[in-house]
């Protein structure tokens, strides 16, 4: 078994990629969309509207997420009727000063990143330099609440409207799930996690992202046994708890196996070697596709990134297809399949 044998890779952006694909061809879809200003990746296209420029950059958030429907539409389509999408945002300040995206770390960030090692500081330098722009009609230094204009004009067809969307798919939202990056407790100042640090002080640091669950009809495949942990007050030796919604998270990662009462999913960012720094943790990949997938089924990410979806695709004997337009990313995804490729043969 080899890498070209479950995993395509279309380099090109992602609504070309999908007007590719065939009807009803992918069971779970998965993906981290670029977040709305916080990096550039170089890549540039014409968008149905007529707008020409890079995903995350538009001049307001309803845009962004007027061009995430169009590319979400697709999915729609190539999506099996009892399949599911997987969706990862973060919200974004607005900022009257501008101020430099999270691609470019200032001097002295060998301290600031020190939980990703010199290696991290180096890659966010290595990215290509932009400055945020102002939303003028949203206030200075206010959250946009970016996720949640998406998580409606998803499921509501009123606000896709607003947003300037055309008619299209609604889906359905089956779930908003927290992905925490640190949790602390108050009374010991003890730590778990390795959110990045901020230097803002006036408000709590932002230690964790959304990820919402979508499907195309109320009954589609989700088998929650297969996340679920040993239930710890159950009177009856080996029955299973729901693991929750906000997934935990610390220095390790549990095995899916595990059978103790402490078994939980504790799910850590993977700091990047790679100069495409935001990269998926393989744990929150794995527990994505867990419940959700069969041997053999085909996956989609497209915006593939890194290629951390293919890697555990093909870990768990699915087959994928990848859609990434950005040089620097690909150089990544392609380094890491290679590198499972090889391991593959042994």
């Amino acid at each position: 078994m080899t890498k070209a044998d479950s995993v395509q890779i279309r380099e090109t952006d992602a609504l070309t990629g999908l007007r590719s694909l065939p009807d009803d061809s992918v069971q779970v879809a998965l993906t981290s969309p670029p977040f709305y200003l916080l990096r550039r990746y170089g890549t540039i296209a014409t968008w149905p509207d007529g707008w020409e420029g890079e995903l995350g950059h538009e001049s307001h958030p309803n845009e962004f997420v007027r061009h995430l429907l169009h590319v979400f539409d697709q999915v729609w389509r190539v999506l099996k009727d009892d399949g599911c999408l997987w969706v990862n945002l973060a919200d974004t300040y607005n900022n009257r000063q501008g101020k430099k995206g999270t691609t470019n770390a200032p001097d002295g960030s060998n301290g600031r990143f020190a939980a990703g090692g010199k290696g991290y500081a180096e890659s966010l330098r290595q990215q290509p330099e932009f400055f945020k722009h102002y939303v003028p009609n949203i206030g200075h230094k206010s959250e946009m609440g970016v996720p949640f204009r998406f998580h409606l004009a998803m499921t509501d067809s009123e606000f896709r409207a607003f947003v300037g969307a055309p008619p299209g798919p609604q889906w359905i939202c089956r779930r908003t799930i927290i992905w925490a990056k640190s949790l602390v407790n108050l009374e010991t100042q003890q730590a778990r996690g390795n959110a990045m640090p901020e230097p803002t002080l006036d408000r709590p640091s932002r230690n964790y992202e959304f990820l919402f669950l979508f499907s195309k009809r109320p009954d589609y495949r989700f088998d929650r046994k297969a996340i679920d942990i040993p239930a710890r007050s159950s009177v009856r030796r080996g029955d299973r708890a729901n693991c929750g919604s906000v997934w935990q998270t610390a220095a390790e990662v549990m095995s899916d196996s595990d059978d103790c009462p402490d078994g939980l999913w504790q799910i850590n960012p993977e700091a990047s070697p790679y100069r495409h720094v935001a990269m998926w943790p393989r744990s929150l990949v794995r527990q994505m596709l867990l419940p959700t997938t069969r041997p053999g089924d085909t996956i989609l990410d497209p915006f593939a990134g890194s290629g951390t979806t293919g890697q555990v695709a093909v870990e768990l004997g699915l087959n994928a297809v990848l859609i990434e337009p950005s040089v620097m990313a690909r150089d990544a995804l392609s380094d890491r399949l290679d590198g499972l490729n090889l391991a593959l043969q042994f």
